[in-house]
Parts: C-alpha cells; sequence; structure tokens
C-alpha cells in the first residue's frame, strides 16, 4: 500500500508482542490490531483505548505466541463496506458494494466473527465515491500487481472504509469473502463461468456488469456460544420457502437428517426490491429453520451509515 500510494491508516508493523505493547502503552488513543497469519476470520482486533488493545495483545500472545507479527494502526472512524472484483490483472470488473456485519451480537458490539450477515447495494453509494475508490485505491493497487509481476488473475477483496476525509484501504483479500458472496452472486446476472475465463483470457474489460434490481440481504444461523467454544449434532429442521435461498456452511450428514457442525451452521438470503422487503423476506425465512442453540443477530441491513448517507459532514 505504502509503495504504490494506495490511501491507508498511518501503521507500524511488529515481530514481537514485548515491541508491540511498548508502542501501545507509549501511544494510547483508539488502535486496531491485526494479527498476520491465518486467524480463521477473528485476527482483528478495533481498540477503543489503551486497556483494550494490551488485552488484545495479551490475547495474541496465548494464541500465537511472543514471537506473533502484528500490525497496528490508526482506528479510522466511518462506513465500512466491501467491494469485490475480477481482474485479469490489467482491468477489474466490480460487484455492487456489500457490507458484512462482523460483531456477534446487535449493534455491533460483542467480539468479531467471520461474519454474522451482509446486504448490497450499500445505500448511499454513487458514482463520485466509486470514481475516488477507483482512483484512490483500486487502480493503484493494480499498478502495484503489475509492477510486482504478480501476474494475479482473480478476485481482489477491497475492504474500504468511508470517512469524512474520504475512501481508506483497511485490507486485501484474494476471494469473494463470505458472507457477502452469499449475497453478491444471486444479485449477479453476468454469466460466472465467461467471467473467470476472461480473467484468465485478460478480457474483463470487454464483459459489462449486469446485476439484479433491487436489494439482498443474509442472515446468517450461528451455533450458540459462537465464536467461542460451542456443541454441535443437533438436528436441523427446514420447512421450505419460495422467499429464501439457504447457503449452507456448518452442516453434516447424519443418516438421512442434517445436523450442525459448525460455529456459523447456514446462511438464509432473500431479494427485496428494498431493503427493508429483503430484510423483512429473509427474517421470515429465518424463522423456517430450526436447530438448538440456534443464534442470530436481529438487526442485519439496519446499519446507520452516517457517511454514505450525508448525516455526517466532512470538517
Amino acid at each position: 500500500m505504502q509503495r504504490y500510494g494506495v490511501q491507508t491508516a498511518p501503521f507500524r508493523t511488529f515481530d514481537h508482542i514485548a515491541d508491540a505493547r511498548r508502542y501501545v502503552r507509549a501511544h494510547g488513543g483508539p488502535l486496531v490490531i491485526k494479527f498476520d497469519g491465518l486467524a480463521g476470520g477473528k485476527g482483528v482486533f478495533v481498540c477503543g483505548h489503551t486497556q483494550n488493545a494490551l488485552a488484545a495483545l495479551d490475547e495474541l500472545s496465548r494464541k500465537y505466541g511472543d514471537a506473533a507479527r502484528l500490525v497496528i494502526e490508526e482506528k479510522l472512524d466511518g462506513d465500512e463496506i466491501s467491494v469485490i472484483g475480477f481482474t485479469d490483472g490489467r482491468d477489474i470488473f466490480l460487484l455492487p458494494p456489500s457490507q458484512d456485519h462482523k460483531q456477534l451480537l446487535d449493534g455491533d458490539r460483542g467480539p468479531n466473527t467471520g461474519g454474522m450477515g451482509a446486504f448490497c447495494p450499500v445505500p448511499g453509494w454513487h458514482d463520485d465515491l466509486q470514481r475516488e475508490i477507483e482512483s484512490k485505491i483500486i487502480r493503484p493497487t493494480l499498478r502495484g500487481i503489475a509492477a510486482e509481476g504478480m501476474h494475479y488473475k482473480g478476485v481482489v477483496y477491497f475492504g474500504i472504509i468511508i470517512t469524512a476525509r474520504g475512501p481508506y484501504l483497511l485490507e486485501y483479500n484474494v476471494r469473494l469473502g463470505d458472507p457477502e458472496t452469499e449475497v453478491l452472486m444471486p444479485a449477479l446476472r453476468n454469466n460466472l463461468a465467461e467471467l473467470m475465463e476472461a480473467c484468465l483470457n485478460e478480457e474483463i474489460g470487454r464483459h459489462v456488469p449486469a446485476f439484479a434490481d433491487g436489494y439482498f440481504v443474509d442472515v446468517v444461523l450461528a451455533s450458540g456460544g459462537y465464536p467461542g467454544d460451542y456443541e454441535t449434532g443437533f438436528p436441523i429442521e427446514v420447512r421450505p420457502t419460495g422467499d429464501v435461498r439457504l447457503f449452507y456452511a456448518g452442516v453434516s450428514a447424519q443418516g438421512d437428517r442434517m445436523v450442525t457442525a459448525g460455529g456459523r451452521v447456514l446462511h438464509v438470503v432473500a431479494q427485496g426490491a428494498d431493503l427493508d422487503e429483503a430484510i423483512a423476506r429473509a427474517y421470515a425465512g429465518v424463522e423456517t429453520v430450526r436447530f438448538r442453540t440456534k443464534y442470530f443477530r436481529r438487526d442485519i441491513g439496519r446499519r446507520l451509515n452516517a457517511i454514505l448517507s450525508g448525516k455526517t459532514v466532512a470538517p
């Protein structure tokens, strides 16, 4: 990001927890701590004050040892969105902006999870914002991919925060993202196989994006106790409905029945002409699925996007 001028938060990297602790005590203030490695979607700690940050470092030390590699960066305030696209290394085919709900509890409280739900597109999105994201984040990234000789062809996931100062990149990934995939793929009207082929043949720029009208909402049904300890093996009952799609995740077959086999058990996805209708249909679908310890957030799609909606004025 630094090398190619991608707009991101100021940050420091550390190779040892002890050095990170000294930095946190000296720096103070809101910080974001990221573990450099695979963490099952739970390696990021958003810390409002010094004690939160020190507690996060203690947890990382217990999990990964004192030699864990970390990134500590300035905490940015704003609306987080996911901008995902298919690239052939030169051009990019962008999917509609989506928004994930990472925290376990309603109101974006509690620990981070792998994602408790998502929706797309994001209300308040507009052409000027897309152009700014492309110029400050996406195009510099593609130039960097080319300059590094990566010859990358596939998906790039841009985790972006829209602040009062504009868009900043929080993270990259090289997959479609979960639960974003469960709302983006039903929205896509282009042929997915053709897009993949176009990436390989360096022809993605020839494809015109086509998406379904309306909104898509995904509510994740999780096992009670997730993202900590949870029990599995409970039978799953589903009453069929034509208004939703079910995507199975932590599910196994046990004889002729389905049982829970993971923290996030399945996704309930619905479409609506507007966001309210999509939310209502998704939650109606939630009621058609039963299993012991079922847990879900009740506010998916209800997050206030203050800056995107124009309720926050840039200083």
